[in-house]
């Protein structure tokens, strides 16, 4: 025999002192996702600590990367990103817009990129990069995570904060991420806040302008 549970208004009109279920205030515009970035010594260490503390391991792999940016502002980005899978030799395009709030990242498959690489020029992307690069995505819930090896640049730790139109789940968000680094033994005031695409694309300039890296 099915029970047909009485819903919460339904509750209240039966027991009237029932308190109010508070309605969830929302934005009318989401807080744009943020990224913070750590350095880290050692990435598979890295990727077992997060284990640890709880990390759900997602996806990973090693690849190659040739990177198209686009500035829509005074530091604002977007990326898109011709990746081969090294091992399976699989190519994708990965579209990072998070600086610009895109609400929709593209993951498509190529038949060709050379011409996609084409058309983004006429889009107004560059070239910006060539890397090899070894990725670990995990997960822990409100937080995901990145462990990244670049050859020739660093290995590190990027950590996101989803958008989010509530801000009382920004504010647990915040704290999810205080509390994630203090387990690592390492200090938030050290988290640079932007990815680490980015970061090696500023250092590139840098290195190009003669200006040491920072």
């Amino acid at each position: 025999m099915d029970v047909k549970l009485p819903t919460w208004d339904e509750l209240q009109g039966l027991v009237p002192f029932l308190p109010k279920k508070k309605p969830v205030h929302k934005l009318k515009w989401s807080l744009p996702e943020q990224r913070f970035t750590l350095p880290v010594q050692d990435a598979e260490k890295a990727v077992f600590d997060l284990k640890k503390k709880g990390a759900t391991f997602v996806s990973g792999g090693e690849f190659s990367d040739v990177v198209h940016a686009k500035e829509y502002g005074q530091g604002v980005f977007a990326y898109f990103v011709v990746r081969i899978e090294k091992k399976t030799e699989d190519e994708h395009v990965l579209f990072d817009g998070y600086m610009i709030q895109e609400e929709e990242p593209l993951n498509l498959d190529l038949t060709s990129s050379f011409s996609f690489m084409e058309d983004l020029e006429q889009l107004g992307y560059q070239q910006v990069l060539q890397r090899s690069v070894t990725e670990w995505r995990l997960s822990k819930l409100p937080l995901k995570m990145v462990v990244v090896d670049v050859e020739g640049f660093g290995q590190f730790l990027e950590i996101a904060l989803p958008a989010t139109k509530i801000e009382k789940q920004r504010e647990t968000q915040q704290k999810a991420l205080e509390d994630l680094v203090k387990k690592l033994d390492a200090k938030l005031q050290d988290a640079i806040p932007t990815d680490v695409i980015t970061l090696q694309w500023l250092s590139e300039q840098q290195k190009q302008a003669g200006a040491p890296p920072q």
